[in-house]
């Protein structure tokens, strides 16, 4: 009797043990973007990370900050993938959102001066190279984005105010670069892979890289969470073993980047996740993940993520300093 009942309940175990083995992965619908993009994303999914925690990680591009932020409050987006700053924007008018983790820790935008564009100011450094582009045409993402907050802390933190450019929208690398090369903008405030692009063609060249150290403090301050993943705050709450499982792959994701050794199989996720079809396109691609590497970290630091709500206040970008510890989740 005894011997019967525990072959019944080994058969039991087993049969629970072979559903869970096969169940359905959980579908996370994650913001990404065109280049190098949400990269520990696209690691995680190269090397079954995933997959080994009970999730499919699925890329959605979505050039912009805002668009995603927008996306993912509508419902159609599970993790968007965006600086500190459109989340305190966000939260600043009520959104109910949480940060998860990081994906970036160092700042990610940097200002181009077009190859044409003359910048006798440059040898100064930050911040007297900002009078230069008095009166020029500057490319950022998106109006509103986190491009367009820290371009515009560039130009205050030099005596400067937004009035003294012109800002337009540009979009991601692959459009704005057309934009800078046939002269439609005279400089940009974008991201990687543009500082590839600049190197490869000499269409444009670094004139304040924040990575290096370069610009205005509270810029810099943000250095620790300067890319956020971030979801809903009933998301949060209805599906908290999905996360943990997200957490341990983003983590492990992270620990992988980090090996020098493992430099060429991550050059090989970027080549195979985004082609850069202009001529150089390889080495462009080489270039910007190398100067990118170091900055993959899934732990969000709080104080950097605070750091950006005060700056956005003290430059007028929000009314009210809002308290970021409520928006970050435990990590």
């Amino acid at each position: 009797m005894l011997r019967n009942h525990l072959i019944a309940l080994a058969a039991a175990a087993s049969a629970a043990l072979s559903l869970s083995a096969h169940a359905e992965p959980v579908t996370l619908r994650i913001q990404d973007y065109p280049g190098i993009g949400n990269f520990l994303v696209r690691i995680a999914n190269a090397n079954g990370l995933c997959e080994k925690h009970g999730l499919k990680c699925e890329l959605k591009t979505i050039p912009q900050a805002p668009l995603g932020m927008q996306t993912l409050l509508s419902g159609d987006l599970d993790v968007a993938f965006t600086p500190p700053e459109v989340v305190v924007q966000a939260a600043n008018k009520g959104a109910d959102i949480r940060a998860i983790g990081s994906g970036a820790v160092a700042p990610i935008f940097f200002l181009m001066a077009g190859a044409g564009m003359e910048t006798p100011s440059e040898a100064k450094g930050y911040p007297a190279v900002m009078q230069d582009f008095k009166g020029k045409k500057i490319g950022v993402t998106a109006r509103g984005s986190a491009a367009e907050f820290q371009l515009v802390s560039l130009l205050k933190g030099a005596g400067m105010s937004a009035d003294d450019v012109t800002i337009v929208a540009v979009g991601a690398p692959n459009t704005a670069f057309p934009a800078i090369s046939q002269k439609q903008v005279d400089a940009l405030m974008l991201f990687t892979p543009m500082d590839g692009f600049c190197e490869v063609s000499k269409a444009c060249r670094m004139v304040v890289d924040p990575r290096k150290g370069q610009g205005p403090a509270d810029v810099l301050s943000v250095t620790g969470a300067a890319m956020l993943q971030v979801v809903r705050g009933d998301f949060l709450a209805k599906n908290a073993k999905t996360i943990a499982g997200y957490d341990k792959a983003m983590r492990e994701a992270a620990d992988f980047v980090q090996k020098p050794a493992n430099f060429d199989a991550a050059l090989k996720v970027a080549q195979d996740t985004f082609k850069i079809t202009a001529p150089g396109g390889d080495k462009i691609l080489e270039l910007a993940l190398r100067n990118s590497m170091p900055s993959f970290h899934y732990q969000a630091d709080a104080k950097a993520f605070q750091n950006a709500a005060q700056y956005m206040q003290s430059t007028g970008q929000i009314s009210k300093v809002v308290d970021t510890s409520k928006l970050l989740a435990a990590q």
